[in-house]
């Protein structure tokens, strides 16, 4: 976050009204916050894990904004050449208009990695179909990642030449 002097990433047209995708700033954690909240319950990032992510030299934080709403989220972060995409939510209400694409697309641009993995809940279909429409493979799966009998799916995506694992 430190050191970016330009935030906007992307533009999104839905419903006749403009999306930004922007860097996320210190004054959006606490709308953010609120944001994970309101996608994963108790399973939201809070204020303090999202002001680390904020500051960890690797992560990138990036938000959507519709009006003066902070309507959705993607952070990630980079080692080398592998990309990971730790959250992904978009408001509820605005669902299902393209918001969650141009975010994870613009996290992929801004992180520059050859290559991405993610975790997608087993029963999340609406979110498993967007990522494999995004070029994410699913590649394993992980017993009781977000609770009891709540498994995660192991998703991985490579840029470039080669499309396949």
């Amino acid at each position: 976050m430190a050191g970016h002097s330009i935030r906007l990433i992307a533009t999104h047209q839905t419903a006749g009204e403009q999306v930004w995708i922007q860097r996320a700033t210190l004054r959006d954690l606490p709308a953010l916050a609120r944001l994970q909240r309101q996608c994963f319950g108790g399973q939201a990032y809070g204020l303090v894990t999202l002001a680390v992510l904020a500051y960890w030299p690797s992560a990138e934080l990036l938000v959507a904004q519709l009006g003066d709403a902070l309507v959705g989220c993607a952070i990630g972060d980079v080692r080398g050449k592998q990309g990971r995409v730790l959250n992904l939510c978009v408001a509820p209400e605005v669902r299902r208009r393209g918001i969650g694409r141009t975010l994870l697309l613009a996290l992929e641009q801004v992180l520059g990695a050859e290559q991405f993995t993610l975790m997608v809940e087993d029963k999340n279909t609406a979110a498993q179909a967007l990522y494999q429409r995004l070029g994410y493979l699913p590649v394993g799966e992980v017993r009781h990642y977000y609770g009891r009998n709540r498994h995660g799916i192991v998703m991985q995506k490579r840029l470039g030449e080669r499309a396949s694992w």
